[in-house]
């Protein structure tokens, strides 16, 4: 019996511990999920940029910022090369000393002075980016694109800016494959992102998906105005989320007079939802009932 006691404990404890632990590590998980997506594949051409703009502007970093030698072995793309002391050898590395060997193996001649040349602006370039590397400056390319993505943002709230985009979504609708793509895409998005709020007035029950079979839903306000007409007598549009993922499921109108509006509130609704109906609000139990997943 104490065993089974220390087995209830544990595993009552393991999940709420669960409960608070999971959705951290999701948070952070998709933080820097989206940091990544964000960095690889945008920010890392605006780092370029900068690498060559600081280059076109200095031709290498000021003395005592970086170590040709030690700081490009440690901060440098790494290759599957090792040098005599076993250290593993990096592309900037090898372009700074490719410079040097060739700085000091030249005669001078025209060719030989070109291709010292061309040496010494790749060698400029790499500490250039093991200064960046170095110093974490690859940062400022991730920060840029923020603050371009909210100037876009800015701009598209302008009249300017939306006639823009709507002339250019047209275009992009019109393009064989993308237009098979883009719609979609940007209805996941636009959902997700786009600030919008949904008119959700009440918590309800209606007989859905048969008579005597009683869903949760949400009031969002008057039917289509055709169906209205047809059917001939009052009507509500309800949305009935699917459990555990309330985004999705589905619209029903229905006639007012089979609409049971609960005394609930929006959130206390979308939580019995998500909880498969074991987080309960108090108002809603039964009398005397004391659940331990009421809310």
């Amino acid at each position: 019996m104490a065993n089974k006691g220390f087995m209830d404990d544990f595993r009552r404890f393991f999940l709420r511990g669960l409960a608070v632990v999971v959705p951290t590590l999701l948070t952070f998980a998709i933080l820097v999920w989206a940091y990544r997506l964000i960095n690889e594949n945008v920010a890392v051409f605006m780092t370029r940029a900068l690498v060559s703009a600081c280059s076109a502007i200095r031709a290498e970093p000021p003395r005592g910022w970086v170590n040709g030698e030690e700081d490009a072995l440690r901060y440098g793309t790494p290759l599957n090369e090792w040098d005599n002391l076993g250290r593993r050898v990096t592309l900037e590395y090898k372009i700074i000393h490719n410079y040097a060997n060739l700085q000091a193996a030249t005669k001078l001649s025209d060719e030989e002075t070109d291709t010292v040349r061309r040496a010494h602006e790749d060698r400029n370039a790499a500490l250039w980016r093991v200064t960046f590397a170095k110093y974490k400056l690859h940062l400022l390319g991730f920060v840029i694109v923020i603050v371009l993505v909210y100037f876009i943002g800015f701009f598209l709230a302008s009249f300017i800016g939306r006639a823009s985009w709507r002339a250019a979504e047209g275009l992009l609708r019109r393009i064989p494959v993308i237009r098979a793509i883009y719609p979609s895409v940007k209805q996941v998005t636009d959902f997700l992102l786009t600030e919008r709020t949904v008119g959700f007035s009440s918590v309800v029950a209606v007989q859905y998906p048969r008579k005597g079979v009683w869903s949760i839903g949400l009031s969002t306000g008057a039917p289509l105005k055709q169906l209205q007409e047809q059917v001939g007598g009052d009507l509500v549009t309800v949305f009935v989320p699917s459990s555990p993922t309330p985004i999705t499921g589905y619209v029903v109108q229905v006639p007012i007079e089979d609409v049971i509006e609960l005394n609930m509130s929006i959130d206390e609704g979308l939580r019995f939802t998500i909880s498969a109906g074991v987080i309960k609000p108090n108002a809603a139990l039964p009398d005397g009932n004391n659940e331990v997943g009421s809310a």
